[in-house]
């Protein structure tokens, strides 16, 4: 996919202090990180990510492998002018977002901060069961079941459904087939973020981020099930714009 197409909101601010790069869940797009920009301290510039198959990019062939989709993000970064940068990814998307971040440590650019939500630690051995391959019926279920599911609007559309599943069943597939490579610890510190009625993560498998990073730790928990992050009721979002002034001095 023409790298251009993976940032298509990025913010081409030239005087931005920090960029913070953000991952989405699986089957997620770039949209719902547009309206953070506002919300951001002045001098940061949000630069959602956006993955092959969605949006105004769904014809591009999706991808179903995690190096795949990290390669892709950072040839599309070669795009930008440099600028330090903070990364953010919401389930599926904080294991790209990780990866990400190892990989711009290793060429040298070393990222300010990594935060993460509703996802445990990449090291250690996942306990949930693998969806990607189950039929259409069991697969909508047990998306339900443990992560709150698919919106009842899309649902309640089969031709959209029918757009949707092709595009979380591939992200699945790349985050169940994902294995951890040890490496070196990062050197930016990592925000560990859960949601209190989240089924699909256990907290103490999210603080085990903690064993990741040669800086400090911290992990926040917040109200909410799987996708507290998109409620404006969960205080996820002042918590982020906090962590970042912090990095810029705001």
């Amino acid at each position: 996919m023409d790298p251009s197409l993976w940032l298509p909101n990025a913010d081409p601010r030239p005087t931005a202090r920090l960029r913070l790069l953000c991952f989405a869940h699986a089957g997620g797009g770039s949209t719902p990180f547009v309206r953070w920009g506002a919300a951001m301290p002045e001098g940061v510039a949000v630069c959602p990510v956006r993955r092959p198959g969605r949006e105004s990019a769904y014809s591009q062939p999706l991808l179903r492998d995690t190096r795949a989709i990290v390669d892709g993000t950072l040839r599309a970064l070669q795009t930008l002018p440099p600028c330090p940068t903070a990364l953010y990814g919401h389930s599926f998307g904080a294991l790209v977002a990780y990866e990400v971040a190892a990989a711009m440590q290793a060429a040298g650019a070393t990222p300010e901060l990594l935060i993460v939500s509703a996802k445990p630690a990449p090291h250690i051995p996942p306990t949930l069961p693998n969806l990607a391959h189950l039929p259409n019926e069991q697969f909508i279920r047990e998306l339900d079941r443990l992560y709150g599911g698919i919106p009842s609007e899309v649902k309640a559309v089969p031709e959209l459904l029918e757009l949707m599943l092709p595009v979380i069943r591939a992200d699945l597939a790349a985050s169940e087939s994902y294995r951890h490579a040890p490496g070196p610890l990062l050197r930016c510190p990592i925000v560990g973020c859960s949601g209190r009625e989240d089924r699909a993560v256990e907290p103490e498998r999210l603080r085990r981020w903690g064993e990741l990073t040669a800086c400090e730790f911290e992990a926040r928990e917040f109200p909410g099930g799987h996708f507290f992050p998109y409620d404006p009721g969960s205080g996820f979002l002042g918590m982020v714009r906090e962590q970042l002034a912090r990095r810029i001095g705001a």
